[in-house]
């Protein structure tokens, strides 16, 4: 990005996190975008306050305040109707609007492909199932069944691996100590 001729643009940053599983970085690549734009000379708009979010820390502040928008939709949902309309309401205050500044230069832009007409596609519903949890184990895996599909969703217990198997879980005993949700 460094050969972008961007200088004075007016760039307002958001981002989307889990202040809670993530309480220690919250919504760190905010920051990180904040930091490019504003090295590249844009006026950065946008700063909000971090009063009423569940993080530790974030490279997101600045100062007493988030550089942008920071929303988080796992654990504070409710809040995003109104923390969006008042960050858009300070950003037309803050003139965002204003035709203060230069016109970017024309980009040429190319043409999508046409979109195909009658596509045919074929779409499953499928109904939420209820699930039970087995005993928590600390190392492995746990398998959630359904038996809709037939299929067991493997799913690590660090949260950050997971994949999928046919058949029920008690198929797959080599997969290590697991916990197994089964669907009726």
């Amino acid at each position: 990005m460094a050969d972008l001729n961007i200088a004075g643009k007016k760039v307002a940053v958001f981002g989307l996190g889990d202040s809670v599983s993530y309480s220690e970085n919250y919504a760190d690549a905010s920051g990180e975008l904040y930091d490019v734009f504003e090295s590249l000379g844009c006026s950065m708009l946008g700063a909000t306050s971090t009063d009423g979010y569940l993080h530790e820390a974030s490279k997101a502040i600045r100062g007493d305040k988030f550089c942008g928008l920071l929303l988080d939709e796992v654990n504070q949902e409710e809040l995003t109707g109104e923390r969006v309309k008042n960050w858009v309401a300070a950003l037309i205050g803050e003139g965002l609007l204003s035709g203060a500044g230069t016109a970017a230069p024309a980009v040429s832009v190319q043409s999508p492909a046409p979109v195909p007409q009658n596509i045919e596609t074929e779409v499953s519903v499928v109904e939420p199932v209820a699930v039970t949890q087995a005993e928590e184990q600390e190392e492995g895996f746990l398998g959630h069944y359904n038996s809709l599909t037939d299929k067991t969703w493997w799913v690590g217990n660090n949260g950050r691996s997971s994949f999928v198997t046919n058949g029920p879980p008690e198929m797959h005993s080599t997969l290590t100590k697991t916990n197994t949700r089964i669907s009726p």
